[in-house]
């Protein structure tokens, strides 16, 4: 009885948020129990499809493939939008990119971002290559199996393929803490590293020991930022169903001044986390916070203020948009459960990106194939000044 009452008496003194998280997070939960967690694209009632939790809202403009870009992005210009009644201004649109949007933002978050000088949580402990860890450890797998099937001849296996830690070398910054895993105290392959990569900064480079951009910058991905400016104005000023004229516009914010200054991109395996977090380090907290979904689905949590806020739980899936806006952009977030096995056959059959129009530059699909069928990457992006 006494361990029942202290059991109790702890969950009390716990925020709301964290209670949210220890519930959706997979001990909490069955593998298959997601009651309470919104899906726009459930055809019930009980994704809240009726008003209760999730409302429609109108594009008044297109999403529009950026020009750079020689495959469509869109599925549709005009695709069904939503926003949750617990946060009008943070707008939903669920299955917006392409498959082939969808396998080439894969490409560009695991190969070109990576790359320095942009940041990973990877580079205060290994001297990472020029080269990004998913083309290194990609040919260091084909090596492997050349030399399997070639025995006779087998050559020795690229030497990129192992990373020198930073301890060894002596090279790691003193203001950086020796950490207690022994991984990060000796050397790793490629691709052991690539599954304890989990984030990569870009643009202005995030330090996250002062919460502060003062790092310097790198030139943001022109691509991705081109696709994040076609959101931002897509997102501009969306109209309220019939049903909802009276509610307050999810976005007032003009799209057409936007600009990607600063971006994450964050990887998660199947057993990760986002503790709930706000950012709001930019300056600039009227434009919205861009985010792009690839690969497995989550559970998202957003709050409030405060950790005290009972927070919403939404299902976000490969190709769907959020935009944060307004008080939103305020407001405590976080990922408590990946959902294994979710990820779309257009990403995990090994064969689907073959054709694409930029597979050529890169590992073969395969790869991608793979790593997509067990992580989920998330791509977002926001104007600082």
């Amino acid at each position: 009885m006494d361990t029942i009452d202290r059991a109790a008496k702890q969950q009390s003194k716990q925020t709301a948020f964290r209670r949210a998280e220890k519930a959706y997070s997979p001990r909490g939960i069955g593998k298959s129990d997601l009651a309470g967690v919104i899906d726009p694209l459930a055809p019930d009632g009980s994704s809240g499809t009726n008003g209760d939790t999730v409302r429609r809202i109108q594009l008044t403009r297109d999403l529009e493939t950026p020009t750079g870009l020689a495959f469509q992005a869109f599925r549709q210009k005009r695709p069904p939008a939503y926003v949750l009644v617990s946060h009008p201004d943070m707008i939903v649109i669920p299955d917006a990119l392409t498959d082939e949007a969808q396998r080439w933002l894969a490409r560009k978050c695991l190969c070109d971002c990576t790359r320095p000088p942009n940041r990973t949580n990877l580079d205060p402990f290994f001297d990472l290559p020029a080269e990004a860890l998913f083309s290194v450890s990609a040919r260091q797998e084909r090596q492997r199996q050349h030399n399997y099937r070639d025995s006779d001849s087998a050559q020795p296996v690229d030497s990129l393929g192992t990373v020198q830690c930073r301890v060894q070398l002596k090279s790691m910054d003193p203001s950086v803490t020796t950490p207690k895993d022994k991984f990060y105290l000796q050397p790793a392959t490629a691709s052991d590293l690539l599954e304890r990569l989990r984030w990569c900064t870009l643009g202005m480079q995030y330090n996250w020991t002062t919460k502060e951009y003062d790092l310097g910058a790198s030139a943001f991905d022109v691509e991705i930022d081109s696709l994040m400016r076609s959101i931002a104005v897509a997102t501009t000023r969306p109209e309220n169903d019939s049903d909802n004229r009276m509610w307050p516009c999810a976005n007032n914010y003009d799209g057409s001044s936007y600009e990607s200054q600063a971006g994450i991109i964050n990887y998660y395996e199947e057993r990760s986390t986002m503790a709930a977090h706000v950012d709001k380090t930019e300056d600039n907290m009227d434009a919205p916070l861009v985010s792009l979904s690839v690969g497995l689905s989550c559970v998202y949590l957003i709050g409030g203020s405060t950790r005290d806020v009972e927070p919403t739980a939404l299902l976000l899936r490969s190709g769907d948009i959020l935009a944060m806006c307004g008080e939103s952009r305020l407001a405590f977030h976080g990922v408590p459960r990946i959902i294994a096995g979710s990820s779309p056959e257009y990403l995990t059959d090994s064969l689907a990106g073959s054709s694409d129009v930029v597979a050529a530059g890169y590992p073969g699909w395969h790869h991608f194939a793979r790593y997509l069928a067990a992580h989920r990457i998330n791509c977002n992006a926001r104007k600082c000044s």
